[in-house]
């Protein structure tokens, strides 16, 4: 989660983070550094390509967090099925 005017993607260039996730007014931003040291937002992650954004939204907030692993885990595991 970030906040203000700093941009949070600089700070992970140095270390050559693969991927980076923002969770911003309820939205899921993935961005993916490039070949050219770039990071460029894109619509799903490279490390869990099948995951629904929207389904994951659902869960984050959930006051509580224990709920929201049980409940998100049975949540795959129906879409699976």
């Amino acid at each position: 989660m970030t906040s203000g005017s700093i941009n949070r993607r600089e700070l992970y260039k140095p270390k050559r983070v693969p991927e980076v996730w923002f969770w911003k007014s309820n939205q899921i931003m993935i961005f993916r550094l490039n070949a050219s040291g770039e990071y460029e937002e894109v619509s799903r992650s490279g490390f869990f390509p099948d995951l629904d954004k929207a389904l994951l939204l659902r869960y984050i907030a959930h006051p509580d967090q224990y709920d929201a692993v049980e409940e998100f885990i049975q949540a795959i595991r129906a879409k699976k099925a």
